[in-house]
């Protein structure tokens, strides 16, 4: 009996102590995983916010960088007085002439993202003013023009972009002839223009000229004036001789051959256009703009344009060949003008006496064959007050 106690003793004590040992094994993971989420909790960063001011600031420089503005606005005038024997022996007559201009220029850039948006506009007038014994006074239009563009494109290198352009032009207000006969008034004419090609731009500071070709281009003319169109149908001689009133031809257009409906009369359009006339074919533009010294005393800014309608050429050949080889037509043949490239070439000289007194010279050149046949010019000499905003 003692011996069976004494093994029943030493196989309790057996157990107990590989009961502590597990006990004492279990705890010790334990105080090892608490040590471990403790590191984790102790180590994590803390996240840092930007103010609203800092950030606006940010937003700010962001766009002063990628936009760039132009803002230049004159008004220029001149005064001419002659006494009574001067105007008896020379024939001239007191006048005085005031003109505004205002040029609107933006670029944007974001990436090789590149936008060019300019906004021109300028309007004249000039008052001649006499004695009422030696006649009356009147007002006529010098300057009215006003010209909307944009341009976005894609910088294929530094010097090169692909892309397009659109622009609008017409004038503010109505003109009228020697005559007093209303010749024009906005969108009579209008000028829109769509274009898609490539575009040089020279990094050469001193010579920086920009050379636009598309070899893709769209010129539509529009005379949205009734009054204006009829007009223009009475000066017209081949019209006009006709013996068919504007009315008449619009009640019944067979009063008119072929021929004489594809007749030019009102800024390059034709009967058979109605009030609007569309070109296809090329263009070429070139622009030039540079101050020649530090404080803008002197700047010269020069745009030629040409385009050359040779889709329309191609298309009315086509269209008279197929009409004059038809026999009924023998009595009524169709015959078109050869179509010329059109060329507007625009100069402006900026000598600047003080911050807000400047002189402007301008100088156009223009033809189109389709209002005349003739090179038109016009040269503008204007001396008056100026305000210039540039945003670098």
């Amino acid at each position: 009996m003692k011996k069976f106690f004494t093994l029943f003793a030493l196989s309790s004590l057996a157990l107990i102590g590989i009961a502590n040992a597990q006990v004492s094994v279990e705890s010790a993971t334990t105080q090892e995983q608490i040590s471990i989420n403790n590191e984790i909790k102790t180590n994590r960063e803390v996240p840092t916010f930007e103010s609203e001011s800092q950030i606006k600031a940010k937003l700010a420089a962001l766009r002063k960088e990628r936009n760039v503005y132009e803002f230049n606005a004159t008004l220029n005038g001149s005064l001419s007085h002659f006494n009574k024997y001067w105007r008896t022996v020379n024939g001239n007559t007191n006048s005085l002439t005031g003109i505004a201009n205002i040029l609107f220029t933006h670029q944007y850039k974001k990436g090789k993202f590149v936008l060019d948006n300019k906004i021109t506009g300028k309007i004249g007038y000039t008052y001649n003013f006499l004695p009422e014994s030696e006649g009356s006074s009147d007002i006529t239009k010098s300057q009215d023009e006003w010209y909307i563009s944009s341009a976005p494109a894609y910088t294929l290198s530094k010097s090169w972009n692909i892309g397009g352009s659109v622009s609008l032009r017409s004038q503010f207000a109505k003109g009228y002839n020697g005559d007093d006969q209303l010749t024009s008034m906005g969108f009579a004419p209008a000028y829109l223009t769509l274009a898609a090609g490539f575009t040089y731009v020279s990094q050469n500071k001193k010579f920086p000229i920009k050379v636009n070709v598309s070899p893709i281009s769209m010129n539509a003319t529009f005379v949205t004036s009734h009054k204006i169109r009829e007009h223009f149908y009475n000066a017209n001689e081949t019209l006009s001789a006709t013996g068919v009133t504007y009315e008449e031809y619009l009640a019944d257009n067979k009063l008119l051959n072929q021929s004489l409906r594809n007749t030019a009369y009102a800024y390059g359009l034709t009967l058979q256009n109605k009030n609007q006339r569309y070109e296809g074919g090329s263009s070429i533009q070139i622009d030039f703009d540079k101050t020649f010294d530090k404080k803008g005393i002197f700047r010269y800014r020069t745009t030629v344009y040409s385009f050359y309608g040779w889709i329309n050429q191609l298309s009315q050949q086509h269209m008279s060949k197929v009409w004059n080889a038809n026999p009924n037509n023998v009595d009524n043949p169709l015959y078109y003008e050869s179509i010329m490239p059109t060329v507007r070439w625009e100069n402006t000289i900026d000598i600047r006496a003080t911050k807000y007194f400047t002189t402007q010279i301008y100088f156009q050149l223009y033809y189109n064959k389709a209002q005349s046949k003739q090179v038109q010019t016009q040269t503008v000499l204007g001396v008056g007050l100026s305000y210039v905003f540039k945003s670098k």
